[in-house]
């Protein structure tokens, strides 16, 4: 068993492996305000955010980037147009894990009354053939006789 002052040394150099935790960058984006108070000073919201590659970001209104799971769900929106004629069409909204919902502009909304699962696509496997001594040879050839 090592004395104290020997374990108080092992103690501080298991601290010196251990990696220091980096602060969370602190974003407010200017679209996450969203007017102002009696003040003038800017009211912040939540908002969630999507990229290219189809992941969703939500940004809480005190900067930090939220941890949880984004579900997407799809909602029926019916409208009367001019005229009178109703229309339909099923729009886009969001689910925290913690159960606050977002449109599809990533604006907070209330939770709607009924919405459906986003229907997964499902993904085409291309496979690539791989091609014949022969094929090869004769692609080959094509492609030097219209160099002549």
């Amino acid at each position: 068993m090592p004395s104290e002052k020997t374990q108080e040394l092992l103690d501080s150099l298991k601290e010196i492996t251990q990696k220091p935790k980096k602060a969370e960058p602190i974003i407010r984006p200017a679209s996450n305000v969203y007017g102002e108070d009696a003040n003038g000073k800017p009211i912040f919201i939540d908002r969630i955010y999507g990229s290219v590659t189809g992941k969703y970001e939500l940004v809480n209104k005190n900067g930090t980037t939220y941890k949880g799971k984004i579900h997407r769900k799809r909602r029926a929106i019916r409208s009367t147009l001019i005229g009178g004629t109703a229309s339909s069409y099923y729009s886009i909204c969001f689910e925290t894990a913690d159960g606050r919902w977002f449109n599809n502009c990533g604006m907070p909304i209330e939770a709607p009354k009924k919405v459906e699962e986003e229907e997964q696509v499902e993904t085409v496997e291309v496979q690539k053939m791989e091609l014949t001594p022969e094929e090869k040879l004769a692609n080959e050839q094509a492609f030097l006789s219209k160099l002549k």
